[in-house]
């Protein structure tokens, strides 16, 4: 039984890790969009959020700037190396402001419900699934016979 639960707390703890991982550190959009862009670059006002995730004026202004300069045909590294010039190397994400950022995001309510609840369902969905296969294979190997 102590086996059991410890494999379910490493499946879901790597489940989450990997998930979180992938959502913070990857990004989803093409890097000729907005969002593509703006996942690159922290928000221009002292909150510590990620620019794609700004919804204020200062970012949505960033955002058209962004937007403009796509249309115009600007590739993402000539955008980014603009803001940098413009304006510093605050506009620069390292992984620790980018973590910082997501988790101020997430805990002031900044996401829908229904995404959140997605987000727990292909969690608990994979958690599953690594924990069926791990169990699996500990019960065909030997370790788990001679524990038991």
């Amino acid at each position: 039984m102590k086996i059991k639960i410890v494999v379910l707390a490493v499946s879901f703890i790597g489940v989450l890790m990997f998930m979180s991982g992938k959502f913070i550190f990857f990004n989803s959009a093409r890097d000729n969009t907005v969002m593509g862009v703006s996942h690159s670059l922290a928000c221009p006002c002292e909150c510590p959020m990620v620019l794609e995730d700004c919804h204020m004026s200062c970012g949505l202004e960033w955002k058209n700037i962004i937007g403009r300069q796509l249309k115009g045909g600007v590739v993402k590294a000539d955008i980014v190396g603009y803001f940098y010039k413009r304006y510093g190397k605050e506009v620069l994400l390292t992984p620790i402001e980018r973590l910082v950022g997501k988790w101020y995001q997430v805990s002031r309510g900044g996401y829908p419900l229904k995404d959140t609840v997605l987000f727990g369902l292909i969690v608990a969905v994979w958690t599953a699934l690594v924990y069926s296969m791990l169990m699996m294979f500990i019960e065909k190997s030997s370790f788990y016979k001679r524990r038991a």
